[in-house]
């Protein structure tokens, strides 16, 4: 994949797209009530911010696909829903990070 500073292998995107699909379904465990107990020390804030700039600076990079807009959408929905006080609905916050992993597996890997 040609990018701004030269071209990408398809390996690397590949490789890529399943360490973003990792951090995203990480805050997934980070909030479930199954599993938030084995995070209790993970502040779910700084990983979205740090996964949304990190996105941020891909997109330039992986050639504006717009699948990187929708899946930075849909995380900051996620973060929405979840800072909701009292009204917070973990099946919606549930929906909107499974939506932003299948969104990175459209990415394209070549030109």
């Amino acid at each position: 994949m040609k990018n701004l500073y030269g071209d990408f292998t398809q390996e690397q995107i590949a490789q890529t797209k399943k360490s973003l699909r990792g951090s995203i379904f990480f805050l997934l465990l980070c909030v479930d009530p199954k599993t938030s107990s084995e995070y209790e020390n993970v502040d779910v804030n700084k990983c979205f911010e740090g996964l949304l700039l990190k996105l941020g600076g891909m997109n330039d990079l992986l050639m504006n696909q717009p699948e990187i807009v929708t899946t930075m959408s849909l995380l900051q929905a996620a973060l929405k829903e979840f800072n909701k006080l009292e009204d917070f609905y973990f099946h919606i916050y549930r929906k909107l990070i499974l939506d932003a992993g299948a969104e990175i597996e459209k990415l394209k890997e070549g030109d």
